[in-house]
């Protein structure tokens, strides 16, 4: 059977080998195992790799963990992890072949640390000095992550089963500052915006005609569906009360 060979260069143990064989080597060396699942098809899962996991804070935190990288679609990771995966990449941290926890979709080093943090609380391993100011999961609020371009949400969206929201703003507009500090800094508005990937665009980003919007107005926001249908568009500034209106009016059209 092909062996996986695995890229990652940071302080942890790299084995060469399979699933199976590195859950016998964790529980044999008393240590916990790190598994990152990928698929030919995954765009971010690149970004995980070479962004995420090689940022100077996690390579310490995860450092006393064994680490390797599987494709879902290995014997081995559909009969271990198969029923637990939604989409790639999804890490898995395990002990003694029990799923501690599981982070889905690409994470900033920022988002991912809490997860590597939590899983070391439950394990009673000692926090990673760098990483003592990192809250934990259960509680930090989500962190606002923007996608840099809208072909990186479609394709984050597409994978994660959201729809999106695209601000269109302009660094001179007064209305576009006051609506991303006040307004999408509401607690309410971001729970309500939890299952959209949002992304910030110039007026005249070339990407925008390309999807077949064309803003009149900033700032403007529109409510998309992965496969970029419109769901509603919202234009200039509103406070959290009438923007949840916006987005209540979107999600009743998916």
């Amino acid at each position: 059977m092909k062996k996986i060979i695995l890229l990652i260069t940071f302080q942890v143990v790299l084995i060469a080998g399979e699933l199976t064989s590195a859950m016998i080597q964790a529980k044999k060396e008393g240590r916990p195992l790190m598994v990152m699942v990928t698929s030919k098809s995954c765009t971010f899962c690149e970004k995980m790799r070479t962004t995420t996991l090689t940022n100077p804070m996690v390579e310490e935190s995860i450092r006393d963990f064994m680490f390797i990288e599987v494709d879902q679609d290995t014997a081995d990771a559909q009969r271990f992890l198969g029923k637990y995966m939604t989409y790639a990449p999804t890490i898995f941290f395990l002990s003694k072949y029990k799923i501690i926890n599981k982070a889905e979709g690409y994470l900033s080093s920022t988002d991912f640390l809490p997860w590597v943090e939590d899983t070391k609380r439950k394990l009673s391993m000692n926090s990673s000095s760098t990483a003592q100011s990192t809250p934990s999961y259960k509680e930090s609020a989500p962190s606002i992550d923007w996608m840099y371009d809208i072909p990186s949400a479609v394709d984050y969206a597409k994978q994660t089963r959201k729809q999106i929201m695209i601000f269109v703003n302009s660094s001179r507009s007064k209305w576009s500052r006051e609506l991303e500090s006040k307004t999408l800094s509401s607690s309410r508005v971001k729970g309500a915006l939890n299952n959209f990937v949002w992304v910030k665009v110039e007026k005249n980003d070339a990407s925008l005609a390309s999807y077949g919007l064309n803003p009149t107005h900033v700032p403007t926001v529109y409510f998309m569906t992965a496969e970029m249908r419109e769901l509603v568009v919202s234009k200039g500034f509103f406070d959290a009360n009438d923007f949840l209106k916006y987005i209540n009016y979107a999600k009743s059209k998916i």
